[in-house]
Parts: structure tokens; sequence; C-alpha cells
């Protein structure tokens, strides 16, 4: 098998090893402090579907080889304490990336990978892992990082850079609204910095001790069936996919328990500036948002999600908020990263462009490895070249969790039901969308 040489995305970064490191913000500095007071660093990463034999465990490590020394943020260490990056050993193929056959047991060999150690220092902190199972007719590749050294949507693109074939569009810059801004008071208002109370953020029959220990469950749809959602209602695709997962957390609280209640959870949202698509460092900035889980119209839960997410687009906090994050002392920000006791988060990240990886296309994608402090589930939506996949990473406590994205699909199911609102007088007519499909998991697990 061929390997194509380096893509535009690489080579932007190519000569990485010669640049001095740069600075690192009060947040990449936080998660520092924050794996070291851990077993195990605090890491964020990605888990890709091919189809079964796409590529050798050696042509992997050819591509690895090849694409790693000129990726800044796969050649830097957050050391707890330093202001600056710090120059690791070269990234060595053989020790980062390593493979097995997991016939019959994929979501064990999954779950499992989540736990094994990363390279010790001196050499960069972050691995990949190549699994092999012709009975789900898939090869799966496992890709985390140390959460100080780069946020999800960062981990998304750099993956992109270091696999595909041809250059991935890497994330959306954050442009600010153009309006007044607002202090940066505004935002800590808006931040609780003790921790909220459990009937706030853990969903109702799901209170059983936290064990430490996680699971993956996912679904794919078509994302076109997002977006036409969307079209349709006049929303984005992320309010969607919101309003799916309020649906979801509500059966199964109703289920569980016979009753549902609001919940908040943690949504970043991306402050990447333009340029920065492969720089190490975090640039997300958390935001609350209500899932409205008591509300039962389905068109009712979308308005207020839709809503929520304006408001913030529009309030001119996002950078307010960011520039009142960069000034919090690290060690306090850590500390405080610690006690917040959010238990849920979402994040929805669209990777842009034709993905192929040693000429094999890519299935789906979704978030693979986080082990916050205290939470419960992770839910993220990854959209890729035609799939988009709903996974939730939860602890294993929450055994009923793993139902969340078969729930996730009948909410988005029944969002798709919904008729077309009226088109408002003076405006332009809707576009005839024509029939939806009615949504089905494509692989589930």
């Amino acid at each position: 098998m061929q390997i194509r040489k380096m893509s535009g995305n690489a080579g932007e970064e190519s000569g990485a090893r010669g640049k001095r490191p740069g600075r690192m913000n009060a947040l990449d500095r936080a998660f520092a402090f924050l794996s070291d007071r851990r077993s195990e660093p605090f890491m964020v990463g990605h888990v890709l579907d091919f189809p079964a034999e796409s590529f050798t465990l050696d042509a992997l490590r050819a591509r690895v080889a090849e694409r790693a020394p000129g990726l800044e943020p796969l050649n830097v260490a957050a050391v707890p304490g330093a202001r600056s990056w710090t120059r690791t050993a070269p990234p060595r193929a053989e020790l980062h990336v390593g493979g097995e056959r997991a016939d019959g047991r994929l979501a064990e060999a999954t779950d499992a990978a989540q736990h094994r150690p990363l390279p010790a220092r001196p050499a960069p902190r972050w691995d990949l892992r190549l699994l092999t199972c012709r009975a789900e007719n898939v090869q799966r590749v496992c890709f985390r990082i140390e959460h100080a050294i780069t946020d999800g949507v960062g981990a998304a693109h750099l993956l992109a850079a270091l696999l595909a074939d041809e250059p991935c569009a890497g994330p959306y810059p954050y442009r600010p609204p153009v309006r007044r801004r607002r202090g940066s008071v505004s935002w800590a208002a808006t931040w609780p910095l003790g921790k909220l109370p459990d009937r706030e953020t853990v969903p109702a029959g799901c209170d059983a001790p936290r064990s430490g220990q996680v699971a993956m469950a996912y679904a794919d749809v078509p994302e076109a069936e997002l977006r036409a959602v969307a079209s349709r209602r006049g929303v984005t695709v992320n309010d969607v996919y919101l309003a799916a997962v309020a649906g979801a957390l509500t059966a199964l609280q109703e289920r569980r328990t016979g009753r549902a209640r609001d919940l908040k959870a943690v949504m970043p949202m991306s402050v990447r500036p333009q340029g920065a698509s492969l720089a190490p460092g975090n640039a997300a900035l958390p935001a609350i948002v209500r899932l409205p889980c008591t509300t039962a119209a389905p068109e009712q839960r979308l308005a207020d999600l839709a809503g929520q997410t304006l408001a913030h687009k529009g309030s001119g906090l996002r950078e307010s908020g960011w520039r009142t994050l960069l000034r919090i002392p690290p060690r306090l920000l850590c500390r405080t990263t610690e006690r917040v006791g959010f238990r849920l988060a979402i994040s929805n990240i669209n990777l842009n462009g034709t993905y192929r990886v040693l000429d094999a296309p890519l299935l789906g994608g979704g978030v693979f490895a986080l082990n916050s402090p205290g939470m419960l589930g992770y839910f993220s939506l990854v959209r890729t070249t035609g799939t988009a996949r709903m996974t939730v990473v939860h602890d294993r406590s929450s055994a009923a969790a793993a139902d969340l994205p078969k729930l996730w699909v009948e909410a988005l199911a029944e969002l798709s039901g919904l008729p077309i609102p009226p088109t408002p007088p003076g405006s332009p007519d809707s576009p005839n969308l024509g029939p939806l499909r009615t949504l089905r998991p494509l692989r589930e697990r």
C-alpha cells in the first residue's frame, strides 16, 4: 500500500521541532496541575472507524512516523508550574502506536484502551491504538492525548492532520458578534464556583456512587437528517442535537423513576482564532446549558434550547468570559475545576472535508477518552463525511446510560416528524425539503 505525502495541514507545522515552544495559557496550566494531582493524566481523545482490514499496523506507524515530527502538539509537554510548553523527546511510532485484534470483543477492547497508561515522560503524552474486528467489519483507531495539550476540537483536527490522506479544513474560527462587548464580570456571574446540587446535574435514578470506570455507547444517523431538521425549524444543527439529548434524558429518567427533572450541563464553546487550528493549547470556554427535560413537547424543548444558544452567541459573554478565565491563577482554576461538580458535558464537533486514511473511508467517529473529576456522562456529536455519531461516555455506575444513544435517535425521529412551522407573512417561502426519512441507527453498541 502506497503512503501519500504529508498533507497541507501537517505542512503548516513543518519544522515544529526547530521552533521555540510557545506559552501556555491559564487553562492549559490548570489542566497540567489537575493531571499531576491524579493517578492518571486528564485526557481527551477520539475514536475513528474504518472498514475492517483497511490498513496494516505497519502502514499506520509509517504514516505517524512521517507526520508526527511536524505537528507541534505531539512534540511538547505541559509541565506543572511551567509557563511555556516543554519540548519532549522525539515521538517514536513504535512507542506511541500499537494494535490488536478484537474479534468478538470490540466494545471491551475500546473501553480497555481508555485505561492504558500513556507513554511516560520524557516521551510526549499521547498514544494511538488500532483495533481490528472482522466480526463487526470495523477497524477502529483510538487516539488519546493529555487534555493540557489540547481540547476536543483541537484533538479532532490534530488527528486529521496526523492521519488523513488529504488536507482537512480546520475548525471554524470563532468570530465575535458585532456588538458592544460585555464586561468580564458578566461571564463569571453565570459560572457557579461552588458545587451544584445533585438534583440539578444528576438524572433521576442515576445517583449511584461513581465508580471511576467508564464505558462508551453510540449510535449513527445520516448527517443530512440533522441538517434537514435544523433547516425545517430555522435553528442550528447543535440546537437539534441538544433538544434530542434533552429528549433522551427525559425518557431515561421517566423509565427509571417515573419522573424527570431539568438538568444543567457544561457545553464548551470554541474561542479558537483563525490560523490556530494545529497550535497546542486549550481554546474552549465552558458555558452552562439547561436541558428542559420537564418540557413535554419536543418543539418547545427545541425552542428553549435554540433560545439559550442564541443568547450565548449574541451576548458577547464568550470573549469576555475567555478574558476572565485567562486571568484566574492556574492553581485556583485547577481547584475550581475539581470543585464545580458538573456531572454532564455536551460537545459538537464538525470534521470538514473528505476524510480517508490510507485510501480507507471514514465510517464515523466520536469522543473517546474523558476522565474529568466527578463526570457521570459526556455526550458528543461528531459529524464526519455523511455520518453523525452521537456518543455517550458514561460511568459504569450508570449502566442504564448505555441506552441513551438509542433514546437520542428516537427523540431525533420525533423532532423530524414535527410539522413545518408556518412561514411568517412577508418572509420568503420555506424551501421544500420533501418528506424526511425515519431515523434509525446505522450502527449501535
